[in-house]
């Protein structure tokens, strides 16, 4: 099964949901030939965080999936990252060893029991 793209997965749920092309870019606050670029994945620039935002909301999706297929990082995850110089060798050990955030979740989750 291939992974579904960004514009792949806005225009599928549009469509479930209904929604017009022109409808759904209004309600994001971008035009109706931007949404259609995305949608056909012809948009050489992935959208920015705000429109991602708007999209999420709109189409009840999760903003960090969205962001996740249009190859961005969330500026509060970013953020969070350059405090802590660390962080990064973290990530890489993390990706090294085949970790998924799931697997991570689970490891937080068996440490809270323990305390």
């Amino acid at each position: 099964m291939t992974k579904e793209s960004l514009g792949q997965r806005i225009r599928r749920l549009r469509d479930e949901k209904d929604l017009g092309l022109r409808e759904t870019a209004k309600k994001v606050g971008i035009s109706p030939a931007y949404l259609s670029r995305i949608e056909t994945n012809e948009e050489k620039t992935p959208p920015g965080e705000k429109v991602l935002k708007g999209l999420a909301e709109v189409l009840d999706d999760k903003i960090d999936l969205l962001m996740s297929l249009a190859g961005r990082v969330p500026a509060d995850v970013k953020e969070f990252i350059a405090k802590d110089p660390g962080l990064p060798q973290f990530l890489r050990s993390v990706r090294e060893r085949g970790y998924s955030a799931e697997d991570l979740q689970r490891l937080l989750q068996k440490d809270k029991r323990k305390k």
